[in-house]
């Protein structure tokens, strides 16, 4: 049986190594989501989000097996460029073990539902070109996230979704 819940303390490693399994090459920014997010009452650590352009971490969840194995995550964040706005997904990834479960269909819902309640216009999401992406971006287009912009990297795509609340 697998359940969402809220990322506590006890799961935040193991969300991060979910996640560099899942995202190995990912920037610095990425890397430090999680630390951030353990620390993002901290002014430094605020200093430092708002480098990097972010407004908030607002919140993440993990679905969690029987084991309490992390086998997916989901969040949302805001950007400061367009905080009022939208609101965006940010790790929405499945343990590649526990795929085809159902797993990423209702961490999707769940996120969709939490967008909402954020009174935003805008559900927005990056993801890439990358083959190992493509389960991701056919659940987000069956859900109704459209393409809306697409920025051309050295190896791959990044594309930018977006679904209106």
């Amino acid at each position: 049986m697998i359940h969402i819940e809220n990322l506590e303390t006890p799961f935040i490693k193991k969300a991060g190594k979910l996640v560099a399994k899942v995202f190995p090459f990912r920037s610095l920014s990425e890397r430090l989501t999680f630390f951030a997010f353990k620390h993002q009452h901290h002014w430094i650590v605020q200093w430092i989000m708002s480098l990097f352009g972010v407004a908030s971490l607002s919140h993440f969840w993990v679905a969690i097996d029987d084991d309490n194995n992390v086998v997916g995550i989901t969040g949302i964040y805001t950007y400061e460029k367009d905080k009022d706005e939208a609101i965006w997904m940010a790790w929405f990834c499945v343990d590649p073990g526990h795929r085809g479960k159902g797993i990423g269909k209702r961490l999707i819902e769940y996120s969709i539902s939490k967008a909402r309640e954020s009174g935003k216009k805008y559900f927005r999401l990056y993801t890439s070109s990358d083959p190992n992406e493509a389960a991701a971006q056919n659940l987000y287009e069956k859900y109704g996230f459209n393409i809306v912009k697409k920025k051309k990297k050295m190896f791959y795509t990044k594309l930018y979704g977006e679904l209106v609340l």
